[in-house]
């Protein structure tokens, strides 16, 4: 797949309701949907971009080598390890703290 395929793959992936389409024809709800798939691609490519530095820098100070043209060969559009629907798992306060 090419950049532009992976790119609207993972649009797809994480746009699963109404299956990836706008089905209104409200102007503000599709461009909020719109900025909302954006925001959350982003946030997922910036995650991904950390997450392979953090891997390549543990690997070349461990002693591995990364080449370069190698890396040009991994995408930050990857996401079967993205949930699209969410688990969130929130702590229960323990007594006495406080949120503030």
């Amino acid at each position: 797949m090419n950049r532009g395929e992976h790119r609207h793959s993972l649009a797809r992936w994480i746009f699963f309701a109404d299956q990836g389409e706008f089905r209104t024809g409200d102007y503000q709800e599709i461009m909020n949907k719109a900025s909302c798939l954006s925001l959350v691609s982003n946030a997922i490519l910036v995650w991904n971009t950390l997450q392979i530095s953090r891997i390549v820098d543990t690997l070349r100070q461990t002693g591995t080598p990364v080449a370069v043209e190698d890396l040009a060969h991994v995408s930050p559009l990857l996401h079967r390890h993205v949930i699209p629907n969410g688990t969130y798992h929130f702590p229960r306060a323990i007594e006495g703290d406080s949120l503030s």
